[in-house]
């Protein structure tokens, strides 16, 4: 989870508060083009990653388990 900057919020707050209503309504426009192109953006690369063939070199769902048991070993045993 990411940390809270409380400081920064409130500062952001406070420069908002300042805006005449004109200047709040452009920052939320832009606000939720910024969101809506973040979304579209990753709908999009989820289209291409579907429409590319299987990687030839991705290993098994065992291989990658024996990886992920020898990395908590190690881990486990440096302790």
């Amino acid at each position: 989870m990411a940390v809270i900057n409380t400081k920064l919020i409130d500062s952001l707050a406070q420069v908002i508060l300042a805006l005449s209503a004109e200047e709040q309504l452009l920052l939320g426009r832009k606000l939720s083009e910024t969101q809506q192109s973040s979304q579209f953006e990753l709908e999009k690369f989820f289209e291409t990653l579907d429409t590319l063939p299987p990687d030839p070199e991705q290993p098994s769902l065992e291989a990658i388990s024996n990886v992920v048991k020898e990395v908590r070993h190690d881990l486990w045993s440096a302790e």
